[in-house]
């Protein structure tokens, strides 16, 4: 059909704010077989899980916004790793993620826990000051749906 327009499909391999995240940025890409090297990793790191942008189109907002956190939270941060969309929300939900995208924190292996959905600038600062003070992972809970 003449004149109908497709949509435009966004992907981590062609779209610019991921092509500046793992370039310019220095993010490095999560991928399902890399959880072992961040939770191996020294130090505070920052890891982003999102999903497929074409889905939820906050993935590419948190793609902008995660290099402007990595920043605000300067030297306390020595690595920071940005999921695979495809797989963003299954390796979230190993550490009872429920919400994307979200910004979590590990320390020397340790999950401390995540800001998650997207939020204002001020809510992004105090909650991950306040994940990076834990000194251990939070509880995980599960919910229970009265029937």
């Amino acid at each position: 059909m003449e004149g109908v327009r497709k949509p435009l499909m966004a992907d981590q391999a062609g779209h610019p704010a991921f092509a500046r995240l793992f370039g310019a940025e220095g993010f490095r890409l999560l991928k399902e077989e890399d959880l072992g090297l961040l939770t191996k990793a020294e130090g505070m790191q920052l890891a982003v899980f999102a999903d497929d942008p074409n889905r939820m189109k906050e993935t590419i907002d948190i793609a902008v916004i995660a290099p402007e956190i990595r920043r605000a939270l300067g030297s306390a941060v020595a690595g920071a790793w940005f999921s695979e969309t495809a797989r963003g929300r299954a390796m979230a939900a190993r550490y009872g993620i429920r919400r994307l995208p979200a910004v979590a924190l590990f320390r020397s292996g340790v999950y401390l826990g995540a800001a998650e959905g997207l939020m204002n600038w001020d809510a992004y600062l105090k909650q991950l000051a306040d994940i990076g003070m834990r000194r251990c992972a939070p509880k995980k809970t599960i919910a229970v749906l009265n029937g």
